[in-house]
């Protein structure tokens, strides 16, 4: 089977590890839309962390960055009178090094992507939805803000009016990824924020219409379990966006293309309602707590 996995975030990266333990022919296409000029770096948060999560080096405790990773640069850039507001651990800056060097000598993304993850050890493809520069920016009481800024210096907490993709009319859907989506028997929308993780690869023209067409089946895991998510600001982002916080409102944003969807069991209640947009939906704990779960989801999302 040929799979393809639309994945942004922590929750995706879970059940990412699950896929990858499949006998399937997986591919991933990750979102850009979080990508940011940090540091003097290029930083891409879910290209990284689904590479990180399938060569088995992530800090799954945390859900993002590098297990073990150290912090001397940003130690050093505080000193320096620098605000070190985002995160990123040395062997993960030294990733980010790697890649801005290979953008600045002339390479894709998809192809600096692909070098990274072969160098840690990737077995399948991690490919960017686009090469061209796509940033989500959350529109806010404190302004326009990137989603880093938005979710990680501001911790999520101005009111949220609107969400904007810039640069996505004028990107393009990478050329690997669109291979891959033709040629797919099954597409896997990951327990992903909706907004900020499928939302940008949604609004590169052509994306949508690519699994609207193709013959694969589209099916997902909703990442969210009464009136919200798990964890993040997917309902909050929802809301703002004119959208339902619950597994209805996540099902009537795929519902042009989506086939089939997992829902908690606690959602039970909200099954006719996707039902009647003509999209599949069944109840299972879609809790992604340990490595049985991430397994037990794939197949169900795969094989049921």
């Amino acid at each position: 089977m040929k799979v393809v996995a639309l994945a942004g975030g922590t929750g995706s990266a879970k059940l990412l590890h699950g896929l990858y333990q499949l006998p399937v022919d997986l591919k991933v296409i990750a979102n850009v839309g979080d990508n940011a000029w940090i540091y003097g770096v290029y930083v891409c948060p879910d290209i990284d962390i689904a590479c990180y999560t399938l060569s088995g080096v992530a800090d799954s405790a945390r859900g993002w960055g590098l297990a073990g990773d150290t912090y001397e640069v940003l130690s050093q850039l505080s000193n320096l009178g620098e605000e070190p507001w985002f995160k990123l651990g040395d062997r993960d800056l030294a990733v980010c090094l790697a890649r801005t060097a290979m953008l600045r000598a002339g390479a894709s993304l998809t192809d600096a992507t692909a070098k990274i993850a072969g160098a840690l050890g990737v077995r399948c493809p991690v490919i960017p939805a686009t090469d061209d520069p796509v940033e989500t920016h959350v529109i806010t009481s404190k302004g326009d803000l990137h989603l880093q800024e938005f979710w990680v210096k501001e911790r999520g907490l101005p009111r949220v009016r609107h969400v904007r993709y810039r640069g996505a009319r004028r990107a393009r859907v990478a050329l690997k990824a669109a291979a891959a989506l033709h040629s797919a028997d099954r597409v896997v929308l990951c327990p992903a924020n909706p907004i900020t993780s499928i939302g940008p690869m949604l609004a590169i023209p052509g994306f949508a219409r690519l699994l609207e067409e193709g013959a694969a089946r589209t099916v997902a895991l909703s990442p969210m379990s009464g009136a919200g998510p798990y964890s993040g600001p997917a309902g909050k982002l929802m809301r703002a966006m004119g959208s339902r916080p619950d597994s209805v409102g996540v099902a009537r944003l795929y519902s042009k293309f989506l086939g089939s969807i997992l829902i908690s069991k606690r959602d039970a209640p909200l099954r006719s309602e996707i039902e009647a947009m003509g999209v599949e939906c069944r109840t299972t704990d879609t809790r992604l707590k340990t490595r049985a779960d991430e397994l037990r989801l794939a197949k169900e999302l795969l094989y049921s």
